[in-house]
Order: C-alpha cells, then sequence, then structure tokens
C-alpha cells in the first residue's frame, strides 16, 4: 500500500501569530502545540504585533508598531508550564477598542476582521470571570484563522504526548509519537541538532516561505505583523492562497505522489 508523507509541526502557542507561523500552521498534517515549554516574558507568545494608530505612526521618531499584550500572571513563570500561565485580568474589550481605532477604515475590516474576530473577542471576555490558561487563549486564535482560511489540520498538545528530553530530542520523541516521516520547521529553530532527525528516520525540513507585500494604507509597509493586519487589508481567498501548500513545493500533492512508497 502506498503511504505519503506524514508532516509534523510543533509550535509554541502565539497570540494571532504572524503569517509565516500560520504558513507552516496549514501545511502540517498533525500540529502539535508545545504547551510544556516555558513561557518568555519578551517574546511573542501573549502578544501580536500589529501597526500603531495613524496619528502616532505620523509623530516625528513615532512608533513603527505597536502591541496587543495578554495580561498574564508571570510570577514564578521558570517554574511552570505553558499550560500553567494565567491570564491575570480583563483584556478582551481593550483589545477590540485597539483593533477597531486603527483598523476600521481599511478595505475588509467590516466583511472580515469583525465579523471573525469580534465575536471571538467577546465569547473571551464572557470566560474572563473564570481562571484562563494563556495558552489555552492563543491556541484558540490560531484555530480560529486557521478554521477561518480552510485549514484542519490534527492538533495535539504535547502535554498529551510522550516526550522526553530537551531540545531537538523533544521534537524528535513528539514527532515519533504521531508517527511523523516528516517534520516542517522555521529557519530561526537555529538549535536543533538535524542529525538527531536523520538518525531517527524523520525528514527535516526548512521553511522558505516569503511573506507576500499587500497594501497597509501607510507609507511604508512593514512585515512580521499579526494576521489580524492582512484579515483588514486582505481578501480570505488570497490570504489562504500564500498560505497554502504549493504543488511544486516540499509537501505539494505533485511532490506527495513522487514520494509514496510502494
Amino acid at each position: 500500500m502506498a503511504l505519503s508523507k506524514r508532516v509534523v509541526v510543533c509550535q509554541q502557542p502565539n497570540y494571532f501569530a504572524w503569517l509565516g507561523y500560520l504558513e507552516q500552521c496549514a501545511t502540517a498534517d498533525t500540529l502539535i502545540f508545545l504547551d510544556t515549554v516555558q513561557w518568555i516574558r519578551q517574546g511573542r507568545q501573549h502578544r501580536a504585533r500589529i501597526l500603531p494608530h495613524p496619528s502616532a505612526a505620523s509623530r516625528t521618531g513615532g512608533a513603527e508598531f505597536t502591541w496587543l499584550t495578554l495580561p498574564v500572571r508571570g510570577q514564578g513563570h521558570r517554574d511552570k508550564p505553558l499550560r500553567e500561565i494565567e491570564i491575570a485580568g480583563p483584556w478582551a474589550s481593550d483589545h477590540w477598542k485597539t483593533l477597531q481605532a486603527i483598523y476600521a477604515r481599511r478595505p475588509f475590516f467590516k466583511t472580515q476582521l469583525e465579523p471573525l474576530v469580534r465575536p471571538w473577542l467577546e465569547s473571551q471576555g464572557e470566560a474572563q470571570s473564570k481562571s484562563t490558561s494563556f495558552s489555552e487563549v492563543a491556541i484558540s486564535s490560531t484555530r480560529l484563522c486557521l478554521e477561518a482560511l480552510g485549514f484542519a489540520p490534527e492538533i495535539r498538545l504535547s502535554s498529551q504526548l510522550p516526550e522526553r528530553g530537551r531540545s531537538t530530542e523533544r521534537l524528535v520523541s513528539l514527532c515519533q509519537a504521531v508517527s511523523a516521516t516528516a517534520y516542517y520547521t522555521g529557519v530561526g529553530a537555529t538549535y536543533i541538532d538535524s542529525s538527531l532527525f536523520r538518525d531517527s528516520g524523520i525528514e527535516l525540513v526548512w521553511q522558505r516561505w516569503k511573506q507576500p507585500e499587500y497594501d497597509q494604507g501607510r507609507a511604508t509597509r512593514k512585515t512580521h505583523l499579526s494576521v489580524l493586519d492582512a484579515l483588514a487589508n486582505v481578501p480570505l481567498a488570497e490570504i489562504r492562497s500564500w498560505l497554502e501548500p504549493k504543488p511544486w513545493g516540499p509537501f505539494g500533492e505533485q511532490t506527495r505522489q513522487y514520494l509514496q512508497s510502494p
């Protein structure tokens, strides 16, 4: 029987991540969220980078971007996995007000960003009376975007899988737990020891995706912004076309046919 590749991607939970993150997620057959790693206070796990308000950006020396930040209880975070880091207080309504102030005049705010994100934020606001895990909120934001774009990888949590070791050894063990034949990773993962994947018989593939430029309504276009920015400026179908595996890509349908085993 012919067996095609099973592509696995492991990601730390990120709140409304940038498009390159979502391209990896969209490529995966199985997407594993690493909810057992540590929270990074200065990282992007709990915050989304968006454009600043036009009035702030126009000032001399004005900010090039701003953050939508989830307030987390960071005390003792070095001793806790992400799944145990909790949201510290109200945030959802403030995030919506910020998005509205910055993007309300963009072409797809009313037809895409608002109907997709506003109900989700309102539901998060209703849940704030309960103890909410930061990683649950971040993962939910990624699920929301993937579903809207028509991608449906199998989603697993590292906390629910057998894992061993640290760094590359941990990734290899997670891949083995879900019968991966290939692991797709970003070029920033310079810590990876490729020999461990090779010895395990798992193909290691590096991301070579480049973000397309699009009109952001500003004189200078920025990259590595949250998907929220694209949702306000670009049709969903076009965003999907940027992220979906291409027939000529490492995991495209044509490539899969050639890589199948008899």
